[in-house]
């Protein structure tokens, strides 16, 4: 086997493989040319091979068609042509044997613009590709000094081709704070009940937060929070406190609020605690309660001493034990107390130490043992 067939066939193979992991639209198109056919004259079929997986429209393959040097080739044209069916196809591998090829593996309706270029006496039809008798014979009835190309109508597969779609809008309002030292975020925004208007929610988000700040006030860290334009109660400031109450650890007890005439302390209904240099996260509705007046924050994590805002590593409201893992260490003691009553009981089995002897006096065993 000649260079030129060993590159020509290595060619075809490589294209073939990158299109098995490909999903694209339309029927490839593969056109040979004798050995002895200048390469200068089809600068446009070269250009387009340098490219093999390219998808070709049928304008755009009118177009090399035009500026390239084939004139006047065979064209071979299959009911039904599919990449696959270019791979281990005999008959095709020893008619592209010594000749230049060049393949376009993605080509919308080419056999229309064969027909529009060429004339009907050029192209030629048949059935099944995969018929080795049906190839053979048409292409022994061509000319080897010309080109010849093979295309398809359609392609049997039903192609998948990516498309570009918009992107779904995003309905979940994130509510961040970000000051000097303190870090706050909620997946959605804060939800805030109040009693006067029949314990109506009124939802506290980012377009409504007017400001935010954060202070040192006897060692007690404090991040402050203002709203206007709020349904209801117009202005709403929640103050946020971070007292250390243990070494080490900063805690999250209490959020104070205040509105038009009215304030007040909200309560947390879980311990928030996490060590220096950490954030505290929660996938917990996270519940802040006084009354009737009750602060809802939804996925919150929050962090106290901050680098370049970016949360350090989440030290987790959900503890090690949790209840999946409570239940797993149940069932395991029930098994394990099983097992072991069980060998106590093999255990305690007494088996016969002594057996009756035919001529001496039989053995006689006491209620006691």
């Amino acid at each position: 086997m000649t260079d030129s067939a060993r590159k020509a066939s290595s060619l075809l193979v490589l294209i073939i493989a990158c299109q098995f992991a490909l999903s694209h639209a339309g029927t490839p198109v593969v056109i040979w040319c004798p050995h002895n056919e200048s390469s200068d004259h089809n600068s446009a079929l070269k250009t387009a091979r340098s490219n093999p997986l390219q998808k070709l429209s049928s304008e755009e393959f009118e177009e090399i068609l035009s500026q390239s040097s084939v004139t006047e080739p065979t064209v071979v044209v299959a009911e039904e042509l599919c990449v696959e069916d270019l791979k281990n196809n005999k008959v095709l591998s020893i008619a592209t044997n010594g000749s230049k090829l060049y393949y376009f593996p993605c080509v919308l309706k080419p056999n229309t613009i064969f027909e529009k270029i060429y004339s009907d006496k050029q192209i030629r039809t048949i059935e099944d590709i995969n018929d080795d008798h049906e190839l053979n014979m048409v292409l022994k009835d061509t000319d080897s000094s010309e080109c010849i190309a093979l295309t398809g109508k359609q392609c049997r597969y039903s192609q998948s081709e990516r498309i570009k779609r918009e992107a779904a809008e995003n309905n979940t309002a994130e509510f961040g704070i970000r000051t000097d030292r303190i870090l706050f975020y909620s997946s959605k925004s804060l939800l805030f009940k109040i009693p006067e208007k029949s314990e109506k929610i009124l939802e506290l988000s980012k377009a409504k937060e007017t400001g935010a700040s954060g202070k040192d006030q006897n060692g007690t860290l404090i991040l402050t929070i203002q709203f206007a334009n709020i349904e209801d109660i117009d202005d709403l400031t929640l103050e946020f406190s971070f007292p250390v109450k243990s070494m080490g650890y900063y805690t999250l007890d209490k959020i104070s609020y205040e509105t038009k005439g009215k304030s007040g302390v909200l309560w947390s209904k879980r311990d928030i605690y996490f060590p220096y240099n950490f954030s505290y996260h929660c996938s917990l509705h996270t519940i802040f309660v006084n009354g009737s007046v009750s602060l809802n924050i939804t996925d919150m994590q929050v962090q106290v001493d901050h680098k370049d805002g970016i949360f350090s590593d989440a030290y987790d409201c959900v503890g090690f034990t949790s209840i999946p893992i409570w239940t797993g260490i149940f069932v395991t003691a029930i098994l394990a107390l099983i097992m072991i009553w069980a060998l106590t009981m093999i255990m305690d089995i007494r088996t016969m130490d002594r057996f009756d002897d035919p001529k001496g006096k039989t053995i006689t065993i006491s209620s006691a043992e």
